[in-house]
């Protein structure tokens, strides 16, 4: 596609509507009614939040390979730039699908539809700020429109599209702890645990699943903040389908084969995730138990292991396995056990990284941390359970562990919800952290 309008170093204009640029969607008419329990909300994190996108413009989307920000099985992510006539500019990713796959072009639907349900200032959410038909790619441009347009037009076999999305400077969580170990540590535990478990929140209410969360799918903007990304594995509840039909009536996923089949990475699933039955849709509840898992491996190999998910397992059957039968706990701990003797000499002194004090809202679970300001450690005897430390040399409490082991259970109906998550990381850190000055 790239091939008809672009060679090295060529810029397509892309000109932006006035009123197509945000999602076609009415967020109030289309969300499922929230429970009564406290908004999650997430505080101000960045000095300098994203800038809003209005009026009219220009995207110039650069295709040399400097401008390549990643490439994928489905897509490949372009650097891009948002020129506003009657506002200020501003960098964005453009995620392309590969023009030779349905299934690719089908996935990137699937994500643009579950982030135009979510809306664009979703917490812990990376923005979608539209989508663009590249195969309408002139001199004078093409628009970018919200996703009910496209999804109209997609459906009919019409264009090729892809989504203007907020561009996260920081790259993602695997590559940057590969590169940082020592800085993941007790402080940066809490703050991406606890934005996790905001974004968490956000999908539950909007009765969908994110079903692929790992290290490699949360993205790290200039602030430091998580920002979870790549939807295309994102499976919607009876309800959250019927409300996103209320305005696209032809947007049907079930019919999408590309949607139907597993798509999430095997290793970071909940067991139930893995037993696929054709035709079978779970509910929002079911769909937020899935998501906590992942949220557990992810956090416990960001943190705690500093390795993928049952690493020394070469088999991809014995991975299945493990996996399905939700052994992730079980395993991991046998293997950190026998790996103590080495682990000592691996780790690095404490060391505080900065932190803002948390923020509360009137309920107390809508508070999250940014990098900012240092927090010290308490001073304290570790208990006899614990033998655990964060790769940065930190001791792991016994109640982050019990947290954790309880967001892994192989019984969903045991494990905690995104609210109970940051009630017991509220509670526990007081006993963690001195006071904050």
């Amino acid at each position: 596609m790239f091939s008809k309008h672009h060679s090295n170093n060529e810029v397509t204009n892309i000109t932006i509507s006035a009123n197509g640029l945000l999602p076609a969607l009415d967020i109030k008419s289309c969300m499922p009614p929230r429970p009564t329990a406290p908004h999650l909300t997430a505080a101000p994190c960045d000095p300098s939040p994203p800038l809003p996108i209005h009026g009219t413009g220009t995207l110039k989307l650069i295709t040399d390979l400097a401008a390549v920000l990643g490439r994928g099985q489905f897509s490949t992510v372009y650097r891009g730039m948002l020129l506003q006539t009657d506002g200020p500019a501003r960098e964005c990713a453009v995620k392309v699908p590969h023009t030779n796959s349905l299934d690719a072009r089908e996935l990137v639907l699937v994500e643009a539809a579950g982030l135009a349900l979510l809306g664009l200032q979703a917490p812990g959410i990376v923005q979608c700020f539209g989508m663009v038909d590249l195969g309408a790619a002139t001199d004078t441009g093409c628009t970018v429109v919200g996703w009910a347009d496209a999804g109209r037009a997609a459906v009919s076999g019409s264009g090729h599209w892809a989504e203007v999305l907020e561009l996260c400077e920081n790259g993602n969580c695997w590559e940057w702890m590969q590169a940082n170990r020592a800085a993941m540590d007790a402080e940066r535990f809490f703050v991406w645990a606890r934005q996790l478990a905001v974004a968490l929140g956000v999908l539950a209410d909007a009765g969908m699943a994110h079903k692929d969360i790992k290290p490699h799918n949360l993205l790290i903007d200039r602030s430091g903040n998580v920002r979870l990304a790549d939807f295309t594995a994102t499976e919607f509840s009876p309800e959250a389908i019927a409300q996103m039909q209320r305005v696209c009536p032809e947007f049907c996923p079930e019919e999408l084969p590309a949607y139907t089949d597993f798509s999430g990475t095997i290793p970071y699933s909940a067991p139930e995730a893995l037993q696929f039955t054709p035709g079978a849709r779970s509910d929002a509840g079911a769909l937020h138990k899935m998501d906590i898992f992942s949220a557990g491996v992810t956090l416990y190999t960001l943190f705690v292991s500093g390795l993928e998910p049952y690493a020394a397992v070469k088999s991809s059957v014995e991975q299945m396995h493990l996996a399905a039968r939700g052994a992730f706990w079980e395993w991991e701990d046998r293997q950190y056990l026998a790996g103590l003797p080495n682990r000592a000499a691996e780790t690095a002194p404490p060391s505080p990284i900065d932190a803002v004090p948390p923020v509360l809202d009137d309920g107390a679970l809508g508070r999250s941390l940014s990098l900012g300001r240092r927090r010290t450690l308490r001073r304290r005897k570790a208990q006899p359970r614990e033998f655990k430390r964060f790769l940065s040399g930190d001791l792991l409490p016994e109640n982050v562990e019990a947290l954790l082991r309880d967001m892994l259970c192989p019984d969903p109906a045991l494990r905690p919800g995104a609210r109970e998550v940051l009630r017991r990381l509220n509670a526990m850190e007081p006993d963690i952290f001195e006071p904050a000055d």
